[in-house]
């Protein structure tokens, strides 16, 4: 083989070399992945001052206090009579280890939340949860009753929960269509009537009436509920959470 036949076998040779090199740097480099962007959460909506009802007066407070004072103790001899079984349930552990949680984030609202129930005596029962939000001040409530047909004995149906947002404002909670105090939270200590502490809560009407319902255990979402109503919740800041998603470790 003359010299030029082989320098150039050796080029071809170095050249397929380079070539296949160049190949496992091109297989071996990183890919860029495409930033993913990501969409910053809507804030909490606030709700709108003018929609609520206004706080309870000084004078109308004072009157609605005596109302409940009387209303708690009409139950109490009732249970003692034996004409109410199970009046109320005992406190929950867990709703006041629930509410000392969301004390440190957001107080105002805090002695407020919970499951609100009245299913003791005759119906309708009546069925309030109030739920934290990330809002200061701001609560949303989803509310219900359990009523008798009118039509089939002892049959019962559910109303359609109801969703409103509440402020607590001067240690009073007012939404569209409810009005409560933090004075119209009472508890009853155990007695021969009721062997257990029962946390009430009065709460005035749009009507006027004034219910009462028992503290029953931390809010919870109905699983039953439909997605528009979870959605109206959750974009007032609402969720059955322990604390904030931001607080959370």
């Amino acid at each position: 083989m003359g010299v030029t036949e082989m320098a150039k076998q050796r080029l071809w040779t170095l050249g397929l070399i380079v070539l296949g090199l160049g190949g496992v740097t091109a297989c071996t480099l990183p890919v860029e992945e495409s930033p993913d962007p990501t969409v910053p959460d809507a804030p909490a909506a606030e709700v709108d001052p003018a929609t609520l009802l206004p706080p309870l007066s000084p004078a109308a407070l004072q009157q609605r206090n005596a109302e409940l004072s009387q209303l708690i103790d009409s139950e109490l001899a009732l249970a003692g009579l034996g004409k109410i079984i199970n009046l109320g349930k005992p406190v929950s552990l867990e709703l006041e280890q629930y509410r000392q949680e969301w004390a440190e984030v957001n107080p105002a609202i805090a002695p407020f939340l919970g499951t609100w129930v009245r299913d003791w005596n005759l119906m309708p029962y009546d069925f309030t949860t109030v739920f934290p939000s990330t809002v200061p001040g701001q609560v949303c409530l989803v509310r219900y009753r359990q009523m008798e047909t009118e039509t089939v004995p002892f049959e019962t149906f559910t109303t359609p929960p109801e969703f409103s947002v509440g402020r607590v404002v001067d240690g009073q909670l007012v939404s569209r269509d409810v009005q409560t105090a933090e004075s119209l939270i009472r508890l009853s200590p155990a007695s021969a009537y009721v062997p257990y502490d029962v946390e009430f809560l009065g709460t005035v009407e749009a009507d006027g009436e004034l219910r009462l319902l028992a503290a029953e255990q931390p809010p919870v979402l109905n699983p039953e509920w439909d997605t528009a109503l979870i959605e109206q919740i959750e974009a007032y800041g609402c969720s059955a959470a322990t604390l904030p998603t931001s607080d959370q470790s």
